[in-house]
């Protein structure tokens, strides 16, 4: 008499496409042979892929209604007389179950699961499958003092919540969430409070999720764990050197001497000056300091005359490079513009 298909997948022969969908996922995913382990797992788990083979597709299973296992794949003579070929399993099972779910993991179910999950909700109706709904996202926006520190923000929401026993009606209230800002918290990191949204009689509470922002500050920019500061210095205090004094965000005046030549893309960096790092806590990042050249607008003639002279001098004592003799015929020639009056005596 040969196999009946519906019957192995437990469907009707009226069932719809997907009713057959329906009966395929539940018995593929109950008998797949990994998560059942049974001596006639294999067996029984073939049947159903084939099964499923042939009702989904709308050709094989006109030929099954008509002629049954035997004729859909002896072969029969299609309506214009055609003959249509013999139907053969590929034999695969697993392959079915792959086309089907995108996955070979026995556990897809708990995959779509994780997902997309879904709840039991009690209604007026009884009990019904609900939704969660989509989280609703809040920017939470941190001074790098704040973060600098960490501790408490509280924020206001307004929620529907019920008012009834029954959970059938509901009003806007107020509620203040506490936040916790741990130092060294980084921009982009999500604070999820679960269910913390509209109370609805048909759909689970949506997911309340604050996304932390930097808030601009007047001195500093924040790169990871570093604080980026720039200063503007002029072309003296480039080239003889000169000492910067920081404001630092924890309330501390610190002075630091710039001794190098300071040239276009010159960094300064003082280290354990920066932000905390939140894995390595009380570890701090570093302070970069950048800048910015003033050049002057006008050099009177006898200063071009001493310039091209030391530079001329620092090619001489081994390279344009040399920036050291410029350096010390600048303080020569400040030393012999002194007052005779204000000069030491010998």
């Amino acid at each position: 008499m040969g196999m009946d298909f519906y019957g192995v997948l437990q469907v009707p022969r009226s069932c719809t496409n997907l009713d057959i969908k329906k009966a395929y996922r539940d018995l593929a995913l109950e008998f797949n042979p990994e998560k059942l382990q049974k001596e006639n797992a294999q067996q029984v788990f073939a049947l159903i892929c084939e099964a499923y083979d042939v009702l989904s597709d709308p050709s094989r299973r006109a030929v099954f209604d008509q002629y049954g296992e035997e004729g859909l794949k002896r072969g029969v003579p299609g309506p214009d007389g055609e003959f249509i070929e013999p139907y053969h399993y590929h034999g695969d099972p697993m392959r079915t179950y792959k086309d089907f779910f995108g996955t070979t993991s026995p556990y897809a179910n708990l995959l779509d699961y994780l997902r997309n999950p879904s709840y039991e909700c009690m209604t007026k109706h009884g009990r019904l499958l609900c939704k969660k709904q989509p989280p609703i996202t809040h920017p939470l926006c941190l001074t790098l003092h704040e973060i600098f520190f960490g501790g408490v923000k509280k924020m206001k929401i307004h929620r529907l919540v019920y008012i009834n026993d029954e959970k059938t009606k509901t009003e806007v209230k107020e509620k203040i969430l506490t936040i916790p800002i741990k130092p060294g918290i980084r921009a982009g990191t999500k604070l999820v409070f679960p269910e913390e949204g509209d109370q609805n009689p048909n759909q689970i509470p949506a997911d309340v999720i604050f996304v932390t922002e930097d808030r601009p500050h007047e001195c500093f920019t924040r790169e990871r764990d570093n604080l980026v500061t720039t200063f503007e210095v002029t072309l003296e205090e480039a080239l003889m050197g000169t000492t910067v004094t920081v404001s630092t965000i924890d309330h501390r005046t610190i002075r630091i001497p710039i001794t190098d030549v300071i040239f276009p893309g010159y960094e300064k960096v003082v280290e354990n000056e920066g932000m905390p790092v939140l894995e390595d806590y009380p570890k701090r990042g570093s302070l970069i300091i950048r800048f910015n050249i003033t050049f002057p607008k006008y050099l009177p003639k006898a200063c071009k005359q001493l310039l091209r002279k030391g530079f001329q001098l620092a090619k001489i004592g081994g390279g344009i490079n040399q920036y050291e003799t410029v350096n010390k015929l600048v303080l020569a020639d400040k030393i012999l513009r002194v007052d005779l009056n204000e000069q030491l005596p010998p």
